[in-house]
């Protein structure tokens, strides 16, 4: 792993220049992604704000992801492409700072009407994923 840091190689990872194909994006969200999650939900079991807080940098991390393969999708409209990333970045912070805020809804096992806002996320997420890119060699 240190030699990968060393080389560059991980640092291409969370910089939000280049692109990245839908099957490197599902990768490096399955590699990154998983382990953070489970660190995430175990730092919000043992003390909530420290798992919130702990959410916001994983989201970021993500971001980086998700902004490259939104640029690599949208690469002929890259102002919608933006729009959507940002919407979609909006609505995945202001998620977590409501359940920042709200300690005792994020802490429910019930349903929130707020969880409604993952909707729009989900489906981006699911286009850019899917959609083919006309980018033969991706630089990200």
């Amino acid at each position: 792993m240190g030699f990968l840091i060393k080389t560059g190689y991980m640092k291409n990872w969370f910089n939000y220049k280049g692109t990245i194909s839908g099957k490197t994006y599902l990768f490096r969200g399955l590699v990154v992604g998983l382990p953070l999650i489970i660190i995430t939900e175990v730092l919000t079991g043992v003390n909530y704000y420290a798992g919130a807080i702990f959410y916001f940098l994983f989201l970021f991390l993500v971001f980086s992801f998700r902004y490259k393969r939104m640029s690599a999708v949208f690469k002929d409209k890259i102002d919608t492409g933006k729009k959507l990333f940002y919407a979609t970045a909006a609505i995945d912070l202001i998620i977590g700072l409501y359940f920042l805020i709200d300690v005792e809804s994020g802490q429910s096992e019930d349903f929130s009407y707020i969880e409604l806002g993952g909707i729009p996320i989900f489906i981006f997420i699911l286009y850019i994923l899917f959609k083919n890119s006309d980018i033969e060699e991706h630089n990200g």
